[in-house]
């Protein structure tokens, strides 16, 4: 399904931007610069899912920092994996971003 690999609606040029300005800043600072797919939220282990999404929303360039709505997006798919209950801290950093950004 196609929608399996939409990066929350973020463009590719906005990607494409946030990977440039990373590559000027990179002896500075570390920038994150990719968006997880829904894909990958549903079904990459916790372990590999949580630094995609601290590092999208804690240390991307502007041009990719999620939105408050795309990040509920995320937590609603959190809640429909399996393992719900090993990602309790994951949706609780989720919830924080909404909540508290």
């Amino acid at each position: 399904m196609q929608e399996d690999f939409e990066r929350f609606g973020i463009p590719s040029e906005n990607i494409e931007a946030a990977q440039k300005w990373a590559k000027k800043q990179r002896k500075k600072y570390e920038y994150h610069t990719h968006v997880p797919t829904r894909k990958e939220v549903l079904n990459l282990p916790i372990t590999q899912l949580t630094p995609l999404l601290v590092g999208w929303m804690v240390h991307s360039p502007i041009e990719i920092v999620p939105s408050r709505i795309q990040v509920e997006q995320v937590i609603e798919l959190l809640q429909q994996r399996d393992d719900r209950d090993a990602s309790r801290k994951l949706l609780d950093m989720c919830r924080h971003y909404v909540n508290g950004h």
